[in-house]
């Protein structure tokens, strides 16, 4: 990534363009455009301020990262980072998994929104939301605060998983993220940068997925995210490494990746903590954060 090339871009694009835009959107981190890629903080600030400097207002959309699951300690990364955004929008989890509802925190203009007898409500997410959404909502808002922690501290669990397996994917795959909000994309070198072999090794990985049983969000990027839920324990997420590390194994052997090799990822497989590689095969209650448990017979762990 060259960081000049990419602001000079940008500043091309300001000049030729920004007398003809009012808004500009930016997401932190990113969602299933770039599979959960963070953006480079002091590169996202300059971009802000440019912006800023263009006359745009900005808005983060933190519908995907936001509410705690970016691991930076707050509700938002805007927060976090200090972006000071014109507005933040919000949503989906924020109903618990039950209720379709979503908002936005704005600076300035509500006001002047009411007095319009205007409305920003719209289909889809965001549409209608009931009371009983409401309520919930404002519970999920009290309670996001005590799960701050955790989801920082499997934050840093999930960044050893993804470290690990873009090493043993050869190149294959490159993962990034933070808290519990991560991805991998599909690499563009060598045979990859053939559109062709790429999209047979997304559908081998999808396929094999469906056989050793996780299910990864597949985005149109060629590549997959990963969010556990918020209440997860570190048993757990090690159980979702060890199943991708199975899947990006197999893709590997089917397109005949070059490098693929089940005798050196034995031999490295050293590196693996030891509860990946022998407590994860068996339930460990001592190291759960919270009653959710995949390793044990029952979803919910009896112990």
């Amino acid at each position: 990534f060259d960081e000049a090339t990419f602001m000079a871009t940008y500043d091309a694009f300001l000049e030729e363009h920004g007398h003809e835009i009012g808004v500009i959107l930016f997401e932190p981190q990113w969602g299933s455009s770039q599979a959960a890629f963070p953006w480079p903080e002091k590169i996202l600030k300059n971009c802000i301020s440019k912006a800023r400097d263009a006359g745009i207002r900005v808005v983060c959309d933190e519908i995907m990262c936001g509410l705690g699951r970016h691991g930076q300690g707050t509700l938002f990364v805007s927060k976090a980072w200090d972006l000071n955004p014109d507005a933040v929008t919000f949503g989906k989890a924020i109903g618990g998994g039950v209720y379709p509802i979503a908002g936005a925190i704005m600076k300035q203009g509500r006001d002047r929104l009411c007095e319009a007898g205007s409305t920003v409500m719209q289909s889809h997410t965001y549409a209608g939301s009931s009371v009983r959404a409401l309520m919930t909502a404002t519970e999920v808002l009290k309670e996001l605060p005590n799960w701050f922690s955790h989801i920082t501290k499997l934050g840093e669990e999930m960044g050893h998983i993804a470290r690990y397996l873009t090493k043993v994917s050869e190149g294959l795959i490159i993962m990034h993220g933070q808290g519990l909000m991560w991805g991998g994309l599909l690499t563009q070198e060598g045979d990859m940068s053939n559109a062709e072999y790429r999209k047979r090794a997304l559908q081998c990985f999808r396929k094999y997925c469906g056989e050793i049983g996780i299910l990864p969000y597949i985005v149109p990027a060629g590549g997959f995210m990963v969010t556990p839920m918020v209440d997860v324990d570190v048993g757990t997420i090690y159980e979702i490494g060890s199943r991708l590390e199975k899947v990006i194994l197999l893709t590997m052997d089917e397109i005949g990746w070059a490098g693929s090799n089940n005798g050196e990822y034995k031999e490295e497989q050293s590196d693996m903590p030891e509860l990946v590689r022998e407590e994860i095969q068996k339930c460990q209650p001592h190291l759960h954060s919270t009653k959710s448990c995949t390793s044990c017979s029952s979803f919910v762990c009896p112990d």
